[in-house]
């Protein structure tokens, strides 16, 4: 297993790809896309998609940073847009769907949100079978109890995004140890030596990775939500195209509230049916699951 380097769409970005270990051709080939949430670095995913992978042998996995978080190379990126996320997203995966395999889709977090907008975008080489919604913040965002701290400090300080990221600079980058970093990161995350540790401290000593999780968490409380409309095509476009969908909500979710979430639940139930819709709702997961719960997520519902 190793992260590469990826510049498709002309993006930088990093990718985690594990290849089937079954020979599976035509309808028969199962492409697993994998979009991170904010901050969008697939590293911190590895451990998960490594246990989805053992037990699905026979699908192919394709784990997708946000473009801009280039862990494997030191270029400089801007922040890149909600937009431009999702086009990366589109160009990544048709550079492995060539037109013979069925995907599947799953984003966590504001990754449901860019998931869903690459399923309707009608760009994708190969037919989408499934589509995983993982503690999705799709609307409302802004609503939530951490996105309500966040809109009032964006709306305050506009560029806090540059603010954070140049302490950030200073502090990790130029200032502190090697060892008081290691604290930090083993009080607040998790053992340094850890697939957790090991990706927070590749986001706190790379101010550029702070700069960019930061501007787009910015425009996700200004952009995401309350899009209903949207939610009624999206819907109709996966009955369209015979596409599953399967939700995944913690019961206890500091980025979607509870309002959120049962106006989600009442929407898809009252607009589909069983047969394409499932939803669960878990009181074992929160909303970063995979920093403990990764397991439990793979265990019971892969």
């Amino acid at each position: 297993m190793k992260i590469e380097a990826s510049f498709v769409g002309g993006e930088p970005s990093s990718i985690l790809h594990l290849k089937s270990g079954v020979s599976s051709l035509g309808s028969d080939a199962c492409l697993f896309v994998f979009i991170p949430g904010n901050p969008g670095l697939i590293e911190y995913y590895v451990p998960f998609l490594q246990q989805v992978h053992e037990k699905n042998p026979d699908w192919e996995i394709l784990g997708i940073s946000h473009a801009g978080m280039n862990s494997c190379n030191d270029i400089a990126c801007p922040v890149y847009t909600l937009q431009e996320q999702i086009n990366h997203k589109v160009d990544v995966i048709n550079s492995y769907a060539q037109g013979n395999k069925k995907i599947t889709i799953m984003g966590h977090s504001v990754g449901a949100f860019i998931a869903q907008k690459v399923v309707t975008s009608g760009l994708l080489n190969d037919e989408v079978a499934r589509v995983g919604l993982l503690t999705p913040t799709v609307i409302d965002i802004h609503k939530s109890e951490k996105g309500l701290k966040l809109t009032a400090i964006t709306e305050r300080f506009p560029r806090f995004h540059q603010l954070v990221s140049a302490l950030d600079w200073i502090a990790f980058e130029k200032l502190f140890p090697d060892f008081l970093t290691s604290w930090i990161i083993s009080h607040f995350a998790d053992d340094p030596k850890t697939c957790l540790g090991a990706a927070t401290r590749l986001l706190l000593t790379n101010s550029r990775f702070v700069k960019q999780a930061l501007g787009l968490a910015t425009e996700e409380m200004q952009v995401i939500r309350s899009d209903w409309e949207y939610q009624k095509d999206f819907l109709h476009y996966c009955e369209t195209k015979g596409a599953k969908i399967w939700w995944l909500f913690s019961d206890n979710d500091h980025w979607v509230s509870s309002e959120t979430r049962k106006d989600l639940i009442q929407f898809y139930e009252r607009h589909s049916s069983p047969e394409l819709v499932s939803i669960d709702v878990s009181t074992a997961i929160e909303h970063a699951f995979v920093r403990r719960h990764a397991q439990v997520v793979v265990q019971h519902y892969f």
